[in-house]
């Protein structure tokens, strides 16, 4: 209620900045409490339209356009998967996703451009498309592209994280044995820095891929304890 009087005010008093601003911060609010629920995200989604709209431009706000962008690429993501929803929604997103990127570079702003990349390459994974394998390489090269930044020594759980979601690509195209590698190489240090959830997805992976492997007659064994 307080940004919706904010927001009467701004644009009584013909303040378009403020606004668009204001409509931003209203979506943020909205998003930061959706918990999934699909209102919620939904009036997050109208808040950033609005703030765009009202003009927070990537030429005259890069900064404020790019976390916009982000922000409207994931709440559409969180959005409760509907059948015939998925395919615009996931759309949406990587546009957005990609739009984010023409401001945030790797020379200038590393790590939200990592983040966003993240983002865009998991959306890419699932995203519907004429040409599956085509999104699916693009992810598996954004997240190499990722490691650039997201590195071992520096953030080893993070740096993980990236090798547990491009194996889950790499798998998807079927490309099983670097997966495997990926996936002994995130397992070890998800266990060694105490990140248990994410230490049992890479084993529910490698059961997964083990599990394929052997449908085709073949079996590799990658060590995950």
């Amino acid at each position: 209620n307080d940004y919706r009087e904010a927001i009467r005010l701004a644009g009584d008093c013909k303040l378009p900045l403020m606004l668009a601003e204001t409509y931003m911060k209203m979506g943020m609010v909205f998003q930061d409490s959706a918990n999934g629920q699909r209102g919620a995200l939904l009036e997050a989604v109208n808040a950033y339209q609005s703030a765009l709209q009202n003009g927070i431009t990537e030429e005259e706000h890069p900064e404020l356009f790019a976390q916009l962008q982000n922000n409207l690429g994931l709440a559409y993501l969180s959005m409760p998967a509907t059948e015939s929803s998925n395919q615009l929604r996931t759309g949406i997103a990587v546009q957005s996703f990609r739009h984010a990127l023409k401001v945030y570079t790797i020379e200038q702003h590393p790590d939200m451009w990592a983040s966003v990349s993240m983002n865009l390459a998991n959306a890419l994974v699932y995203a519907p498309s004429s040409h599956p394998d085509d999104n699916l390489v693009q992810a598996v090269e954004t997240y190499e592209r990722v490691l650039q930044v997201r590195q071992r020594a520096k953030d080893p759980v993070a740096y993980a994280l990236v090798l547990l979601n491009q194996a889950n690509a790499l798998a998807h195209l079927g490309i099983f044995k670097p997966a495997l590698e990926k996936l002994s190489e995130a397992y070890k240090l998800f266990h060694w820095y105490d990140q248990v959830e994410q230490a049992n997805t890479a084993r529910e992976l490698v059961d997964q891929i083990n599990e394929r492997l052997g449908d085709r007659g073949e079996q590799v064994e990658v060590a995950t304890s």
